[in-house]
This record gives C-alpha cells, structure tokens and sequence, in this order.
C-alpha cells in the first residue's frame, strides 16, 4: 500500500511496462509514458476519462467486469489478451489487474506486458516440430498424432479410414545426377500434385526423404481409394520441370483400410509398410492393398500374446535394463531410466517395442508397468544416491487408480517417493482427462516428480508447462539426431532450452551419440545428458561396474 499518493506518477514512469491507475470509478488517474505510447495518445488526453486499451466491444466489458471484480474482492486478476496498438499493429499481451488503497480510498492498477515475441516464438517453434520445412507438409511427428487420435476415437466412435504410404522410387538417381536441390525442386512439385488432387478429402504428410503419406477421412469404400489410387499412378505419367531436363518417375504404394477392429497406430503404420513392401515386389508404379495374408503376424501375435501372459505371473523373465543420466555441469550420473527387457524360453529376447505395444492392446501393460516399477525401486534401493526415471504408458494414467497403486507400491518397497520420476510422452497428457491430470498432481503433491518425455513432438508443448506442473521435459531423440547437421532442428532444441530453462525445469537431452551433439546441448542450456556416449543400457548386476568406471574417467580428466 502506498500512503503518498503523490509518489505514484513517478513509480509508473519508471515501470517497463504499460501502467496505469484507476479511481473506483474506472476514471485514469494516473498513467505512465509506456501506456500513452500504447493509446496513441497524450496524458492530458487521457487523465480523467473512462478509457480502455481495447476496442473489440466484448473485450472491453470483460475489462470492465474484471475490474469491478478487482475492485470488490482484492483478488488480483491475469489474463492473456490480443489489442490492437496505435500504429495498428495486433499485440499479444499480459494484462494483471491489482487493487490499491491510497488515502484510504480504492484504486485498480492494471498494467500490459508485450508477450507477443514470446507467443511468436512458441508458434515458431510447434510449426517446425511438426512440419517439414521444405514442402510445408505435415511431417511424421504429425502423421503419428493424427493416427493415434483416430485409432482413439475409434474405441467409442468407429468410422472407416484409409492411409497409403507413398514411396518415389529410385530417387537417390536425381540427387546424384541433377544435385540436391533439383531433388529438392521435384518432392515440393510432388507435395503439390498430391495436395491438389487429395484436396479436403484427407492430409497429405512427408514423413521422410521420398516418403509421403495420405489419410483419407471421408469414409471411403476400397472401389473409390481403388480409383484414387489409379489417379495417383496418372500424377506421374506427367514430367517433372528442372532446368535442363524433365524426368519421369515412379512410385510405389501400399494402402491399408482400417475401421471398427481396435488398432494401434503402430499397427497401421505396420500395416501400410507391409503393403507397401508388396507393391515394391510388383514393379514400378504399383500400388498394394493390405491383407493379413501378406504377413503371419496374426498367428505370431497370438504366440506373443500367450508368452507374455506366461512371462508376467513368474519371475525371472521380465527385467530392468538401466540407462545412465549425467548432470551436464559436472557430467556425474545422477539417476538411471529403468528400461523393460523380456527374454523368454522359447521366443528369445523380444523387442520392447513389440511386447509394450502388445501390452498396451491386450491390457496387460498395467501389470507389466508394475512389475517393472517394483524391480527397479529393489535394484536401485543399494544406490541411494541415484533417482530412478521409469516410463508411464498412456494406459497405465488412465486406470482410476494409478496415482494410489504407484504410492502403494512405494510404500511397500520403502522406495522413497522423492527419488522416482515418472515420464510421460505429450499425447499421453494432452489425452487425458481430467481424473488422470488429478492423478499426477497428487503424485507430485507425494513427491514423485513428473517429466514429459519425448518433448517437442507433440501438439501443445508448451501450453503443456504451463497447464500441468512438471519438474523435467525431455528433448526427443528425433531432435538431438540431428541437432549439429540441420539448422531447423539446433533452433528448436535452442528455444526449448531456453524455454525451460526460464520456468526452472530439467532439461534433459535423450539420444547423444557423438561429442558435437554433447557439446551443442551443454552450450544451449541442457542440464542432463542421456545416450550412448556415455553407456547402453545395462542390467543392474553391471550398473556398480559402470558407476565406478565412469568416476575413474571423471578423476583422470580432472587430472
């Protein structure tokens, strides 16, 4: 509070920020150079008079009745608003509203923080995570959230889709011969040839070098994807303009229809790779559909499935593997991720993608989660030293009581809950609801710390920071890949670290192979280093081994 209301017009001249004071009748009383800027108008113009710095009509009352709020509670208010400055420039801002008795009378301070830089920047940074920079498509990343939201909402609401995958054949020939950037001129001319003819009917994506994908989403029968398919195969009876030549090129395709069965998004990809496959075995220009008689992975899925079952009520087949993280400051391992292994009598070791995958459809993930968290807290209780970071499937958050079994757990294994950090991949918060969100405040209330794995791929990233409390976010290993070779990528790394830096967070750098990737990330902010420059995933008989060997190397360096 302040009691010489005289002093007031010299503190909101020395604010940053736009300022100004209003009596309680919403008249300006005082106002600071930054705000005139923004009005476009003089302090003598100003004082007195009931004025807004919005002039959308539906703005203005919700000013209005916020400040009357303000006014009657005390309870300050911050929201995030669009205007439109003098010069007519559309500004992203940060109005906080705060009430003040001076002379014992009220008054609303309300000040404008310029945030549009911030909010470029952010939007900056998810178009590039999810798009392909040379055609503008949609990339991977993106064709991977499309097919998981609709094998999603294919639980409760089944319509049928189609994806082809779309491979242009032999096409390291042009890079070779005419040079990259008539490479380059051909698959954005391609990108316009697919976008024109598949219109709103679908997305189309490039999710690789020459590979492209299509989904179609308007219910479409196999005879009408039958005739696109063939209009997709006339797309390339047409040359391609370069400089000096025209060449003609084909493709090959495979295209999967999927519907009311419950399919991961995994399994569609896997699908339209099988297919495709098959059209690359029928020559150039062709296309396949899929059919379960061009695998045998129904009857091997039905083996797994049965193994897995078997694996998961005795002991001995399922274990941790665990992966160092070092601190980037002083390059000392600090925690582990807990990794799941599966080596069975008859299949051998499997691969965690297939058997977590398989988990996850069948409903057994739960259990395996379980398992595996309960291994760990035991491995790891003789390093008390090291925190444990385990992965949470999107399944596991969404059982109604996974915050109360995780602490159980805990408890049971006297495994402090300080020391346990539970990584979650974007599209997994970004689905759930509201009792799953529940769930990770109440662990964090417990002390488990919460981190978002596979960071920058997702919808909202950093929507994300700010509408769930978490302590880490992990930078995807798509990113760090090739973070010292494309420049697009190094800038989203840069401003993701930098990002959480500001809000305090743990950023930690998953996937470093080389010493120049190791070096780039330490220079933009990563605190926690991740990958196989330091060590592969060990069992836990080897991890004291590890341990040791790593501090000798610390010791002779600093040496």
């Amino acid at each position: 509070m302040w009691n010489d209301i005289n002093v007031c017009q010299a503190v909101l001249d020395a604010l940053s920020e736009a300022t100004v004071l209003k009596d309680d009748k919403r008249k300006l009383v005082f106002i600071n150079q930054k705000a005139c800027e923004l009005y476009g108008l003089s302090r003598e113009e100003l004082i007195g008079n009931e004025q807004s710095f919005f002039t959308d009509e539906i703005q203005r009352a919700r000013q209005r009745d916020r400040d009357i709020e303000v006014l009657n509670t005390g309870v300050k208010s911050v929201a995030e608003e669009t205007l439109i400055d003098a010069n007519g420039k559309r500004r992203t801002v940060l109005v906080r509203k705060n009430r003040l008795v001076l002379q014992e009378k009220k008054y609303i301070l309300t000040s404008i923080m310029d945030i549009s830089l911030q909010r470029n920047s952010e939007a900056q940074i998810r178009y590039l995570a999810r798009n392909d920079v040379l055609t503008g498509l949609p990339n991977r990343t993106s064709l991977n959230d499309e097919l998981a939201q609709i094998a999603a909402r294919q639980l409760h609401h089944p319509k049928p889709y189609t994806l082809m995958l779309l491979n242009i054949n032999d096409f390291n020939y042009i890079n070779i011969n005419y040079g990259y950037q008539a490479g380059d001129a051909i698959l954005c001319e391609f990108a316009h040839r697919l976008r024109s003819l598949i219109g709103f009917t679908g997305n189309v994506s490039r999710i690789g070098g020459d590979e492209f994908s299509i989904v179609l989403h308007n219910a479409p029968t196999q005879d009408a994807v039958n005739c696109l398919a063939k209009d997709i195969l006339k797309l390339m009876r047409h040359p391609f303009n370069l400089t000096r030549a025209n060449p003609l090129l084909t493709i090959s395709f495979g295209i999967v229809m999927f519907g009311v069965e419950n399919i991961t998004a995994g399994e569609i990809m896997r699908r339209g790779n099988t297919a495709l496959l098959e059209a690359k075995k029928r020559g150039k220009n062709a296309f396949s559909f899929y059919s379960e008689l061009m695998d045998s992975s129904s009857v091997t899925k039905r083996i797994m499935v049965k193994a897995l079952a078997e694996s998961l009520s005795k002991q001995g087949d399922l274990t941790c593997a665990y992966q160092p993280i070092l601190r980037s400051r002083d390059e000392r391992v600090v925690g582990v991720e807990a990794l799941a292994r599966w080596t069975h009598d008859e299949l051998g070791i499997v691969s965690p993608v297939e058997f977590i995958t398989l988990a996850e459809e069948t409903g057994m993930v739960t259990h395996l989660g379980e398992i595996i968290l309960r291994q760990a807290c035991r491995d790891l209780k003789a390093f008390p030293h090291l925190t444990l970071a385990i992965n949470v499937s999107p399944v596991q958050l969404g059982e109604i009581d996974f915050a109360d079994r995780i602490l159980s757990l805990l408890n049971e294994e006297q495994f402090p809950s300080k020391r346990l950090e539970l990584e979650l991949t974007e599209t997994a918060v970004m689905n759930a609801n509201s009792v799953s969100l529940t769930h990770l405040i109440h662990l964090r209330k417990a002390g488990v710390k919460i981190s978002l794995d596979d960071f920058g791929t997702g919808y909202s990233s950093l929507s994300l920071l700010k509408d769930i409390s978490v302590d880490s976010v992990k930078i995807d290993r798509s990113f760090v890949q090739y973070v010292t070779e494309v420049n697009d990528t190094a800038a989203i790394v840069s401003a993701v670290s930098q990002l959480g830096n500001k809000m305090n967070l743990n950023v930690i750098a998953e996937g470093v192979e080389n010493h120049r990737q190791k070096s780039f990330l330490i220079s933009v902010g990563c605190s926690h280093l991740q990958g196989f420059l330091f060590s592969r995933p060990v069992p836990i008989g080897s991890l004291q081994t590890l341990l040791d060997e790593h501090s000798k190397l610390l010791a002779s360096n600093d040496d």
